[in-house]
């Protein structure tokens, strides 16, 4: 079984990405990827009708369907996901509408505010399935500069409901 973990931020200091990387750590079937390592441009129909669907969308098609199952991690800009995250699978979803067909999903999200991200992880939760992906679970760390140091959560609570949820996907 192979898990992938991704964070949909492009931020270098992404909360969501140390966030993803913590909950790595929970499991040896997660592999951990930065959506940055697959550059593309904003999603636009022009550029898909001149250019077609940029080869770092097919690489990461290629590396998501080597996964069974998923960790994401979404960041919220404005009460919505990040436009980064968007293009990302508009642009899969481009490649391939189903590119999620069969794939179990467990969706964190974290800010350093009360919310959590919460709104981008609704909007996640309802938006994923639509590309054939099963939601196992989601979760939202609130005020993440309070519970996380030193590449850890350091509330107990909050890391061993992480933990039940990480094997809860993996025994999904």
């Amino acid at each position: 079984m192979t898990i992938i973990a991704f964070a949909g931020s492009n931020s270098s200091t992404s909360i969501n990405q140390a966030l993803v990387n913590y909950v790595a750590g929970f499991s040896s079937d997660i592999e951990v990827i930065c959506l940055k390592d697959y550059p593309s441009p904003l999603y636009s129909m022009d550029i898909e009708k001149a250019d077609g669907i940029p080869k770092e969308t097919v690489a990461l098609y290629e590396k998501l369907q080597t996964a069974d199952k998923l960790i994401i991690s979404t960041s919220e800009h404005n009460g919505n996901m990040t436009a980064f995250f968007k293009s990302h699978l508009d642009w899969l979803s481009r490649h391939n509408r189903a590119f999620l067909k069969d794939k179990k999903v467990l969706l964190l999200s974290t800010s350093t505010g009360p919310g959590g991200a919460m709104h981008s992880l609704e909007i996640t939760k309802t938006t994923l399935p639509h590309f054939g992906a099963e939601i196992i679970d989601s979760y939202s760390v609130k005020k993440f500069n309070d519970v996380f140091q030193d590449g850890k959560v350091t509330d107990e609570s909050i890391s061993n409901q992480l933990k039940d949820l990480v094997n809860k996907l993996v025994n999904s």
